[in-house]
C-alpha cells in the first residue's frame, strides 16, 4: 500500500409513505435495515432553532501592535545622519492557520434547474425508473420559473432555495457536461440529498438520481423490499441502465439532455448503501442472482458513508478499483461506520488518486437532507404532523446540537466533491494538503 500523508481537521401515495421516507431514509446497512419506530406525535409542530454556521474556515489573525513604542532619539552634537530614516510602523505578521480555499456553501455559479423522467426498463423486467435530474440553467432562465418543490405528502413538501423545476430545453448553452449518477441509500429516495446533487449541477455537472425500486422509503413501509442480496444486484444494473438512457440519441425523453452531455465523462457516487452501488460500478459484482461487469465508462466515484463491508464487497473487488475515489465517512456514524466501511476501500483500492475525508461529530443523516426538512416545514401553513414527527426521530443521526452543524457538513462535503470531479473532467486541481491548515472538525488524507 502507498504510504499516507494526514493532516487533521477538522426522499404507494399514502400518508404512511412520508414515515418511511424519513424513519428509515438513507438507514443502510449490508442488506435491509428494520424499519425505524415512529416517534410519538405531538400536538404543536416543532420550530427548529438553527446555530449560526460560518460559511467560511475560520481563520484565527496575529495580533498587530498599533502602537509601538516610541523611540527617543540620541542626544548628540554630531551632524545629521545621512542614511534614510527607519521606519516605526510595525511589522506586518501573516495569520496563522490560514486557509488558500474558500468552503462557502459549495455552489457554483450556475442556476439550478430540475425534471423527473421516466426510464423505461426496455428488457421488460418491470424496472421502470423515476429519475430527478439537475442540470445548469441558461442565464436568467430561472426568473420566470418556480421554485423546485419535493413533495414529501400532498401540502408537506420541501422548497428548494437554490433550484427551479424546469426541462431540457433551458439547459445552459455552454456544455457538454460531465454526467453523475447519484445513487441513494436504502430506504430512501431520489432527491433526499438534494443540497449535494444541486450543488453539483450548479458548477456545471448533470446529475440524475433514480429510485431504486425495491429498496426505497414507499417499499420498505409497504413490506414489498426486496431482498438484500436482489437489491445489492439490481443496484448497480440500474445505474448502468440510467447511464445507457441519458447517452441514448433515440430517446425520445433524453434527447435533450443527450445534447448537452460529454459521454467520456461520467461519475457516480452514493450514499449507504449507494456508497456500494458507487464502488460496485467500478469493481464489478456477483452474487447468486448473477454478475454485475464494472462498467468501464464510469471515470469517477465519490463515496458518502459507504455501506462497504466483506460481505458487500471481496477485497478482490475492491482492489481491482483503479479509477479516481474520494469517499467521505462522518466519525459518529453507527449505520455505516467508518471502520470498516471507510478504511477498507481507502486501503484497499488501486486507485492512482485517492482521496478520504472524515467529518468530525457528523452523523449517518449529515450526507441527507433531514435536518433542513425539519427547518423548513414549519414554514408551511400546516405541515403534515406524521412528517413532522417522523422527521424529529431522525435528529439523533445528524441534527442534534452535538452533531456537526448541517450547513458546515454540506459545505464541506460539496466543496471537496467539486474540487475533486473537476480536477477529473475539468482540468481543475483536487485541494491538496497544504491548501487545508489545522481546522477542528475533518480529517483529509491523500495516498
Amino acid at each position: 500500500m502507498r504510504s499516507s500523508r494526514t493532516l487533521t481537521y477538522s426522499n404507494r401515495a399514502t400518508a404512511l409513505a412520508a414515515v418511511a421516507l424519513f424513519a428509515a431514509a438513507c438507514a443502510g446497512s449490508d442488506t435491509n435495515s428494520a424499519p425505524a419506530t415512529e416517534a410519538p406525535a405531538q400536538t404543536e409542530l416543532p420550530v427548529a432553532t438553527e446555530s449560526p454556521v460560518p460559511t467560511a474556515v475560520p481563520a484565527t489573525e496575529a495580533p498587530v501592535d498599533t502602537n509601538p513604542p516610541a523611540t527617543e532619539p540620541p542626544v548628540t552634537t554630531d551632524p545629521p545622519a545621512t542614511e534614510p530614516p527607519v521606519t516605526t510602523d510595525p511589522p506586518v505578521t501573516e495569520p496563522e492557520n490560514t486557509p488558500d480555499i474558500e468552503l462557502g456553501d459549495g455552489f457554483g455559479p450556475y442556476e439550478v434547474g430540475v425534471q423527473t423522467i421516466m426510464v423505461t426498463d426496455s428488457t421488460g423486467g418491470g424496472r421502470d425508473l423515476t429519475v430527478d435530474v439537475w442540470f445548469p440553467l441558461l442565464a436568467d432562465a430561472a426568473a420566470d420559473l418556480a421554485p423546485q418543490q419535493y413533495t414529501l405528502l400532498p401540502g408537506t413538501y420541501y422548497e428548494s432555495p437554490s433550484a427551479v423545476a424546469a426541462t431540457a430545453e433551458s439547459i445552459a448553452a455552454n456544455g457538454p457536461f460531465p454526467l453523475v449518477i447519484y445513487s441513494h441509500g436504502s430506504g430512501g429516495l431520489r432527491y433526499i440529498h438534494s443540497n449535494y446533487t444541486e450543488a453539483l449541477a450548479s458548477n456545471g455537472y448533470i446529475v440524475a438520481a433514480p429510485d431504486h425500486i425495491g429498496n426505497t422509503a414507499v417499499d420498505r413501509l409497504a413490506g414489498s423490499e426486496a431482498p438484500g442480496l436482489v437489491t445489492a444486484f439490481n443496484r448497480p444494473n440500474d445505474v448502468t441502465r440510467v447511464i445507457n438512457a441519458f447517452l441514448d440519441p433515440e430517446n425520445i425523453e433524453m434527447v435533450g439532455f443527450v445534447a448537452n452531455l460529454n459521454p467520456s465523462q461520467i461519475a457516480v457516487t452514493g450514499h449507504s448503501f449507494g456508497g456500494f452501488t458507487s464502488y460496485a460500478m467500478a469493481s464489478g459484482f456477483d452474487n447468486e442472482n448473477g454478475e454485475f461487469v464494472a462498467d468501464e465508462r464510469v471515470g469517477a466515484i465519490v463515496t458518502l458513508a459507504p455501506a462497504a463491508s466483506e460481505g458487500l464487497l471481496s477485497n478482490e473487488r475492491l482492489a481491482s478499483i483503479e479509477i479516481p475515489t474520494l469517499v467521505i465517512g462522518a466519525t459518529d456514524d453507527d449505520t455505516t461506520p467508518i471502520d470498516p466501511n471507510v478504511t477498507r476501500p481507502w486501503e484497499l483500492t488501486s486507485s492512482e488518486l485517492s482521496y478520504r475525508l472524515d467529518l468530525t461529530a457528523a452523523e449517518h443523516e449529515t450526507f441527507t437532507d433531514i435536518c433542513t426538512y425539519l427547518a423548513f416545514l414549519p414554514t408551511l401553513e400546516s405541515p403534515a404532523q406524521i412528517v413532522v414527527d417522523a422527521l424529529e426521530a431522525r435528529t439523533e443521526a445528524g441534527c442534534d446540537a452535538d452533531d456537526m452543524p448541517i450547513e458546515r457538513a454540506h459545505a464541506i462535503t460539496n466543496t471537496f466533491a467539486v474540487s475533486f470531479l473537476n480536477s477529473i473532467f475539468k482540468g481543475g486541481t483536487a485541494i491538496a494538503l497544504d491548501q487545508v491548515d489545522e481546522q477542528t472538525d475533518f480529517t483529509y488524507l491523500i495516498k
